[in-house]
């Protein structure tokens, strides 16, 4: 996508493209990782973690389970996913950055 643009000062046309700088071989990205940062997907992790344990619990040492333990299960199932698509989405969000 380029653009022409008039130079008022000499009346010449210039075109210019809207691209982004050239990246340079052998400099990497940094990313930073703050402590906010830090906090927040430790928590998501550990709340991960023990909806994970909680349903596998309940799942192997349950042996009649009734409704109850079942929608138990199916919800700390449901945690469980909605949580590693947080750690997912936070480690996404931060690479983007």
């Amino acid at each position: 996508m380029s653009e022409s643009v008039t130079n008022p000062a000499s009346g010449a046309m210039s075109t210019s493209s809207a691209s982004v700088e050239p990246h340079t071989p052998g400099v990497t990205a940094v990313t930073t990782v703050t402590a906010h940062f830090k906090l927040v997907f430790l928590c998501v992790a550990v709340m991960t973690l023990l909806t994970l344990m909680a349903s596998l619990y309940i799942g192997i040492f349950v042996e009649k389970p009734t409704e109850a333990a079942k929608s138990a299960m199916n919800t700390c199932s449901t945690l469980c996913n909605l949580g590693f698509g947080a750690m997912v989405g936070l480690l996404g969000g931060k690479a983007v950055n």
